[in-house]
């Protein structure tokens, strides 16, 4: 790709200057790929706030309790070096690793820096990659389509087909991905990539930009011990060309402490060390700490500073030493030179008082980045044969069972109650199916948003309308299908204008109810919470605003305000109005079947009065609920923000 699509500018306030990944000194551009460079935290503390007791004493009420996760850190990371950050769980190295990406949910103190320019969020999202600790992928892409993808998020607006292509195959070719690069990634059921070459996916994803700084929380989690060893193998290559490589580590094996040049060792919220990996065995032996012979020193030293919380004796005692390994550390000269070298830096910062900009080619456009999500779910769903079934003909196989008891109903008196439960399940029907469809098949792509609404590819409302231009054919297909075989079928209103407004309704609700699914899964994270409140709404406004099973004008006054707030009253209204009106019923002298309405007009009047007179109305407030229900997902997924998931 031509180098000045993947550099970057850095100017100091107030001064413009052409030249592409340039950092600022004085009157000299220096290009910081060249050149050394170092990410500096100095005095970082990092505090979130949690409810004390249960969560149903006093809900969202109950008091906040300050936790403090990091605890006054300074560390500089080095270009061209690969650093470990290694502690038991709690110790605070996710944290850290959310703190420099900008990725934090509480309150941050300190200052952050590369070389002497301020850290901006800006600066950290073009600069900056993050690879989480789980894999989200879509299992029916192959390795090459996943990185095409990517890249068409990712790459600039004025990159070409050709360069985006020689990116990825020279990504694919430094993760040693080659001979599976046709493979699909696979999931639980279908067989695809080890997990390995999942982390190595995961990670090439983030290469593509050429990020100065890479960030990867527990990357070896769940490999085996050769697969680790290479990925590691893979980091510090990466490292050695010029990157800063940061990588939580939870369970350090003994054959990659070679491949580390820096170690930091942390414990709740505390960094106990941090400098060399070939000196910290020396570090703890002088502190009273020796490793013991053929013992893997960073399991060692991750149990030495670890706390023992199995009795209160045994947390007390382990919690005075890890105090006193902090105090060690701080007074060491491993800490006063890394200290000195911070303050020196951050002084020159404070001086010049320079702020770092960073200015790059365009993004991708809106269009663009639409295009490629449209394309990525299309061809997921093709790919998988349960999604493709589900979307297209699960509703249609409800169309047996309505038939089996409603076939042909014809136009006597005993039609008409046949006609109002036909209303009922044909409306009930589709809205169900946008229930199910958003809670099983939504979730990987919310993920996979979650993942790159945090990398800053895209908006929440990009995403949403995105997802809305998806679902729509699928909700036009297999409603016609569903629709047409019912209503003719079962003899509705023999009338072709009918029938498309009858189909309209249905299509308008599974939208709706998809939307609303989809909507509640940003709200709450779990899947099941979510379906379970969209089910309850839709119950809800099915017996409260519908009218088909207890008339309106029966139900508590409260009631009947609130289904003025319910789709299903304008639905309902809309299907019902469009096969009563003008049908006429057959009467006859029998007193089993006494001749109660002689016309849908009269049954109109009798249980829906006023509903003839309201049908613009009633089309219209649906089609309101359309776009009310696509803007409500997106406020959602808006307010909510991306979730930075585990």
């Amino acid at each position: 790709m031509d180098q000045e699509h993947e550099r970057l500018i850095f100017k100091e306030k107030g001064d413009v200057y052409n030249g592409y990944n340039a950092i600022v000194s004085g009157d000299t551009e220096l290009d910081w790929r060249d050149s050394p460079y170092t990410l500096n935290l100095q005095d970082i503390s990092y505090t979130v706030g949690e409810r004390k007791g249960r969560w149903w004493q006093g809900a969202c009420f109950r008091p906040i309790e300050k936790k403090l996760v990091l605890d006054n850190l300074t560390v500089q990371f080095n270009s061209g070096q690969l650093t470990a950050v290694l502690g038991s769980s709690g110790s605070g190295k996710t944290s850290l690793l959310d703190v420099i990406a900008h990725r934090t949910d509480g309150e941050v103190t300190g200052k952050m820096t590369v070389n002497k320019f301020e850290c901006t969020t800006d600066f950290v999202r073009q600069t900056t990659a993050y690879v989480i600790q789980t894999d989200r992928l879509l299992h029916t892409l192959t390795v090459k389509e996943t990185l095409m993808y990517a890249a068409h998020l990712r790459l600039p607006s004025i990159t070409t087909d050709k360069e985006r292509k020689a990116k990825v195959d020279s990504v694919i070719q430094r993760m040693g991905l080659n001979p599976v690069k046709d493979s699909k990634v696979g999931g639980l059921i279908e067989r695809g990539l080890s997990g390995g070459e999942k982390r190595r996916v995961t990670i090439a994803i983030q290469l593509l930009q050429d990020p100065g700084i890479l960030l990867l929380d527990e990357p070896t989690t769940g490999l085996d011990s050769y697969t680790a060893r290479h990925l590691v193998t893979s980091l510090a290559e990466l490292a050695h060309r010029g990157t800063i490589v940061i990588l939580s580590i939870h369970q350090p094996r003994s054959d990659i402490f070679g491949l580390l040049d820096k170690v930091a060792l942390m414990s709740t919220g505390s960094m106990v060390y941090y400098g060399d990996s070939n000196k910290l065995v020396e570090h703890f032996t002088l502190a009273g700490y020796p490793c013991p012979q053929y013992a893997n020193p960073l399991d060692h030293y991750v149990d030495v500073a670890s706390v023992d919380r199995r009795t209160m004796q045994r947390e007390v005692m382990t919690s005075q030493k890890i105090e006193k390994l902090v105090k060690i550390y701080r007074n060491s000269l491993i800490f006063d030179d890394i200290r000195h070298d911070v303050i020196k830096i951050m002084k020159q910062s404070h001086k010049n008082e320079r702020l770092m900009e960073v200015h790059r080619p365009t993004r991708p456009n809106v269009f663009r980045v639409m295009q490629t999500l449209l394309s990525r779910s299309f061809r997921h769903t093709g790919r998988d044969r349960s999604i493709y079934a589900s979307r297209m003909f699960l509703l249609v196989s409800f169309v047996p069972f309505i038939c089996l008891f409603l076939l042909q109903m014809g136009t006597d008196q005993r039609s008409i109650q046949d006609r109002v439960g036909l209303i009922y399940q044909g409306t009930s029907v589709p809205s169900y199916m946008g229930l199910m469809n958003g809670f099983y098949l939504f979730p990987p792509l919310r993920d996979l948003y979650y993942r790159e609404s945090m990398d800053g590819l895209y908006s929440s409302a990009t995403f949403v309308i995105a997802y809305a231009l998806y679902v729509i054919p699928f909700h036009v297909i297999s409603t016609v299908l569903f629709s047409i075989a019912v209503y003719w079928a079962t003899a509705m209103y023999n009338d072709w204008v009918k029938y498309a407004i009858f189909n309209a309704v249905l299509t308008l609700l599974q939208f709706v109810y998809e939307m609303l699914t989809i909507g509640a899964m940003g709200f709450f994270l779990d899947p099941r919470l979510a379906i379970n409140i969209s089910t309850l709404i839709m119950t809800f406004g099915y017996l409260v605003s519908s009218g088909l099973i207890r008339r309106l004008d029966n139900m508590l006054e409260v009631l009947r305000w609130l289904s003025y707030a319910g789709v299903h009253k304008y639905a309902s209204q809309l299907v019902i109005v469009n096969e009563f009106e003008n049908l006429v019923f057959e009467c006859s002298n029998s007193t089993t079947y006494p001749c109660q309405f002689r016309n849908g007009s009269d049954f109109l009047d009798a249980y829906f009065p006023g509903a003839q007179d309201t049908v613009t109305r009633d089309g219209g407030i649906l089609a309101g609920f359309f776009g009310f229900f696509l803007l409500l997902a997106i406020v959602t997924y808006t307010f909510r923000g991306g979730r930075n998931l585990r």
